[in-house]
């Protein structure tokens, strides 16, 4: 189950109107800082700007505003569509990897996807985190 607080924000970032909240939470100034620090760098190294920066994959993955909502959408980091397409968790098999790009992590532990679930514990919390792995 999703927490309010990350559906308020997934929504908020998406430019829904949600009646009765007022405003969404704003983006998290120390998951931004992480994000232009951390996260930008390892997916440049990785090759993901090429396609996901130029204009005709989306999100863009150097924009935070625009990856941030695909971070929100799990209850654990490994369950957000940004892991799961660049880890290759979803694919059903080896050779047809769920993302066009290819399989970017060879483990959960390898670079760029480490940075990215170090990057959803700054933004959502290690808590949740164990809460997800429980499962």
């Amino acid at each position: 189950m999703m927490r309010p607080g990350k559906l308020l924000l997934m929504l908020g970032l998406t430019g829904a109107v949600i009646l009765g909240t007022g405003a969404a939470q704003p983006p998290s100034t120390v998951g931004k800082a992480f994000f232009e620090q951390d996260v930008v760098p390892k997916l440049a190294e990785n090759g993901c700007p090429m396609c996901h920066a130029v204009g005709y994959v989306h999100p863009n993955v150097v924009v935070y505003e625009e990856l941030l909502p695909y971070l929100a959408m799990g209850d654990a980091p490994e369950k957000t569509p940004v892991i799961r397409k660049i880890a290759n968790l979803r694919a059903i098999r080896p050779d047809l990897p769920t993302h066009p790009g290819g399989q970017r992590c060879e483990t959960l532990k390898s670079e760029p996807c480490s940075t990215i679930i170090r990057w959803w514990n700054v933004e959502f919390g290690e808590a949740q985190s164990m809460k997800g792995e429980s499962r």
